[in-house]
């Protein structure tokens, strides 16, 4: 085939992969989002306990991440296609299983399933969008993949809250897990006809086998790391115990990996891009603005939740512009490259959220309720439009370190350390919300807003490293067009 065809080809195969994406982001994200309104009425129909609703909540983000682990590197040797058809009907599985859960310990195994598939969906989304997409067109696509992820946080809670008042606590929240389903079915569809196959690879590439040890050991490593955040049983000596044998592990892990890369085999973390500061930076700034942002939201929501004037649909209806602004944010985040740059771009969004963050750690002990949350309101909206800034040109930006064979390890890792970033943030700043009473108040909302504007700041002072403003530089970067290319190609017209 002439590289003319092959492009025709690739373009074909883009655009119902795209929407293949976006249908299944949109799926696993409004999930995500749903399970905390439906929360209550879980406990009140299957009578869970506190540790059984905990449990629940912490479960999908848990094996998530667990999901992305091997899911990227079995996408960059199996295909996306496979790969991503297979997280769909895991997916999908686990949804109906949560559906028809008779008891909160069968709903929190089948959350533990939708949370592995979700991870494994999500490695292949960013990696085909890197494989099927380049320059401008690549920004476009990440930057629709936030705004679908906007919309499922406006539809999300407005959608749950609206179930939840007009049906009975144990129809309510069936109905909430079971809305996203029928798009995980398009998202099948699609991606059968548009997401890539495997790559031609090299006799050399096929003996390559996959890192099993590493995995298995970095899973451990995460379920040691999270099990004394989501378990309030261990605390004290049993939550060092755990840690210390999650220090352990890691060793472990640090020395396997050298070992099985001194032996010819391509380790989990591959050198290209642990050795890569500009990936090691923007991984760190995506964490840390993505985990500062999420624990943020969950500190605000859950103050707003305990008071007794307000219902969780009419805060789910007074924070949607917020999500709604983020959607614009991504949408306009092109142009606003085009203009300033892709750092001056991640630096203004940066900024703005840790501006808002601290503006309403000041304002929370001075204003009576009802101002405050009119206040959080707006704020919402401008944070929703930094986090849209953000978003795809710190991913864009990061990933352009990864070379091909590596596209789904990079959203991977990148994916992982984000939600790791996300579980430890938003358990920090909800127990400085909660403290040991279980009931907040305005200093310790401000304490937990400081926290989350530190953050932010740290993650604005890091975006500022040379090497990750050079994104676009021949000696770190495999696509020798990087950032510079996205920034160039976003002033030049559509094609």
């Amino acid at each position: 085939m002439t590289s003319q065809g092959a492009g025709s080809a690739r373009r074909s195969r883009a655009r119902p992969a795209l929407w293949a994406c976006l249908a299944a982001g949109f799926a696993t994200l409004f999930d995500a989002v749903v399970i905390t309104y439906a929360a209550p009425a879980v406990s009140a129909s299957l009578g869970g306990s506190t540790a059984g609703v905990q449990w629940l909540l912490a479960s999908f983000s848990l094996t998530f991440g667990l999901g992305l682990i091997p899911s990227g590197r079995l996408g960059d040797v199996y295909g996306r296609r496979l790969l991503f058809l297979v997280g769909l009907g895991i997916f999908l599985v686990g949804g109906i299983a949560a559906v028809v859960a008779p008891t909160i310990g069968v709903l929190v195994a089948a959350r533990f399933v939708q949370g592995l598939g979700a991870g494994v969906i999500s490695a292949q989304v960013l990696g085909a969008i890197q494989d099927l997409f380049t320059g401008r067109s690549r920004l476009s696509a990440l930057a629709a993949y936030t705004a679908v992820g906007g919309l499922a946080g406006v539809l999300g809670p407005v959608i749950a809250a609206a179930l939840l008042g007009v049906f009975a606590a144990d129809t309510a929240w069936r109905l909430v897990l079971l809305t996203p389903l029928p798009l995980v079915v398009a998202a099948f569809v699609l991606g059968w006809r548009g997401m890539p196959g495997p790559r031609a690879r090299s006799e050399a590439s096929r003996r390559v086998w996959l890192d099993l040890p590493g995995i298995v050991l970095l899973c451990l490593v995460v379920v040691a790391l999270t099990l004394p955040v989501v378990e309030p049983g261990l605390s004290g000596l049993s939550g060092l115990a755990v840690a210390g044998v999650a220090v352990a592990l890691g060793l472990v892990l640090v020395v396997w990996e050298r070992r099985y890369a001194r032996r010819g085999g391509l380790p989990l973390f591959a050198p290209a891009l642990v050795r890569s500061r500009g990936f090691v930076v923007g991984n760190v700034v995506a964490l840390l603005w993505f985990g500062s942002g999420m624990a943020a939201g969950s500190a605000v929501t859950l103050y707003f939740l305990q008071s007794p004037a307000l219902s969780a649909l009419v805060i789910a209806l007074v924070f949607a512009p917020g999500a709604l602004a983020r959607l614009g944010g991504s949408l306009f985040s092109l142009r606003v490259v085009g203009r300033f740059g892709a750092p001056k771009t991640v630096w203004l969004g940066l900024g703005l959220q840790a501006a808002l963050f601290a503006g309403l750690a000041v304002a929370a002990p001075l204003l009576p309720g009802g101002v405050l949350f009119v206040v959080a309101a707006v704020a919402q909206i401008g944070l929703g439009i930094g986090g849209g800034l953000v978003e795809p040109v710190v991913r864009a930006t990061t990933l352009s370190f990864a070379p091909a064979e590596l596209h789904g390890v990079a959203a991977s890792f990148l994916q992982l350390t984000q939600r790791l970033a996300a579980t430890f943030l938003v358990a920090l700043a909800t127990g400085i919300l909660l403290t040991s009473s279980g009931a907040s108040t305005t200093a310790t909302l401000q304490a937990a807003l400081v926290t989350c504007a530190v953050g932010s700041a740290v993650a604005l002072v890091a975006s500022a490293d040379p090497a990750f403003r050079r994104a676009g530089t021949r000696n770190e970067v495999h696509d020798p067009r990087g950032s510079h290319a996205l920034a160039e190609s976003a002033r030049s017209p559509r094609a």
